[in-house]
């Protein structure tokens, strides 16, 4: 089992979230533990262009970051699609 981290930006979205659709907060918690029980097992999706891969929860989309060596999974941002997608390519330019 890998273990998960949040980035600042992250855990701040996250936060938001909780307070605004707490469901949907619990949802994207749940989806972050299975990709941390199943990293080793499943075909991770990688963005275009970025060295982060998505994870899909609902019409949100969570971009991460996974380091094999170190079993490491950290979660760059939570956002709706094309916001999440907007963010990864300007940390890339």
């Amino acid at each position: 089992m890998y273990r998960y981290e949040f980035a600042p930006l992250a855990n701040e979205r996250l936060d938001k979230l909780a307070r605004r659709n707490p469901q949907q907060a619990r949802a994207i918690l749940r989806k972050i533990r299975w990709l941390a029980e199943h990293a080793d097992e499943i075909a991770h999706q990688p963005i275009k262009g970025s060295p982060y891969f998505s994870l899909h929860s609902g019409s949100y989309r969570i971009p991460y970051h996974l380091d094999p060596v170190n079993r490491v999974i950290r979660i760059e941002d939570i956002a709706q699609h094309d916001a999440a997608y907007d963010r990864i390519n300007r940390l890339r330019d």
